[in-house]
C-alpha cells in the first residue's frame, strides 16, 4: 500500500492505505505541474512538497488522532524518488535526466523549511518569555503553538511546537525533563525542582510521542529555562 503527505507549511494532507493505480492518479499530474485538489486545497508542484511512503496497510487505530503519518513512517520506506522518477520522461529537463524531483519543487520546499524555522522562532521567543516565570507542560507548548496557526490542524500546530522545542533545546536554551508528581511551575532558578532534565537520546525519544505532548499535569514533559 502507499502513503502519501501533501505539504505547504502549514497545511498538510495526508492519503492513507493507497493502490498503486491511486497514487498513479494523484503523482502523474503531480509531476506535469497540473493543479491536485485534495483536502479542500489546490496543490502544484511549485508550490508544495510531495511525499510517498510504501508499506502494509494501516488499521483504523493506527490511523486515530492525528497519528496516522507518524505510523506510516515508521513502517514504511519512502519511494518518493522512485515513483516520481518513473512517470517522469527520461532526460526531462524538470529532473536533470536522472529522476530527481523539478527544480521548483526543491525551491519550494526550502521555502517551506525557511518559513517553518521562522514561525518556530518567533513561538520559541514567546515561550522562553514565558519559561522566565517557570517551567511549562508539553501540552501547553502545543496549545500555544495552535493558537498561532488559527485553523490548521492538530497534526500542524503539534509539528509547530516540536520544531519549537526542539530547536530551543538544541541552541541550550531550554532543557526536557519529566515532572514527577508536582503540579506547580517551578521557579526559574530551579528548572529541575521535582524533575530531572534529561539527555538527548531521551528528548528525542519524548519529543516523538503524542502521550508527552497530551499528558496531564502529573507525569507530564516539561520544558524549562536551561539554567
Amino acid at each position: 500500500m502507499y502513503h502519501l503527505e501533501l505539504r505547504k507549511f502549514p497545511h498538510t494532507v495526508c492519503r492513507f492505505n493507497q493502490s498503486e493505480q491511486q497514487m498513479r492518479a494523484l503523482i502523474i499530474p503531480w509531476v506535469k505541474e497540473e493543479w491536485i485538489e485534495e483536502g479542500e486545497r489546490k496543490w502544484n508542484s511549485n508550490e508544495a512538497t510531495l511525499t510517498v511512503l510504501e508499506g502494509p496497510e494501516l488499521s483504523m487505530p493506527e490511523l486515530a488522532m492525528g497519528r496516522g503519518w507518524r505510523n506510516a513512517q515508521r513502517r514504511s520506506e519512502d519511494v518518493t524518488e522512485r515513483v516520481l522518477g518513473a512517470v517522469q520522461p527520461a532526460g526531462d529537463p524538470k529532473t536533470g535526466g536522472e529522476g530527481r524531483p523539478a527544480d521548483g519543487a526543491a525551491a519550494a520546499a526550502q521555502d517551506a523549511t525557511v518559513d517553518a524555522q521562522l514561525l518556530a522562532d518567533s513561538l520559541g521567543l514567546e515561550l522562553l518569555a514565558r519559561l522566565d516565570a517557570g517551567s511549562m507542560a508539553l501540552s501547553r507548548a502545543w496549545h500555544l503553538a495552535a493558537e498561532r496557526l488559527g485553523d490548521a490542524s492538530a497534526a500542524q500546530s503539534l509539528a509547530l511546537a516540536e520544531l519549537t522545542v526542539r530547536s530551543l533545546v538544541a541552541r541550550g536554551l531550554a532543557v526536557l525533563c519529566q515532572d514527577a508528581g508536582h503540579s506547580a511551575q517551578t521557579h526559574p532558578g530551579d528548572a529541575a525542582t521535582g524533575a530531572q532534565a534529561v539527555g538527548a537520546d531521551r528528548v528525542q525519544a519524548a519529543l516523538r510521542t503524542v502521550e508527552s505532548w497530551a499528558g496531564g499535569e502529573r507525569g507530564s514533559w516539561r520544558i524549562a529555562r536551561k539554567l
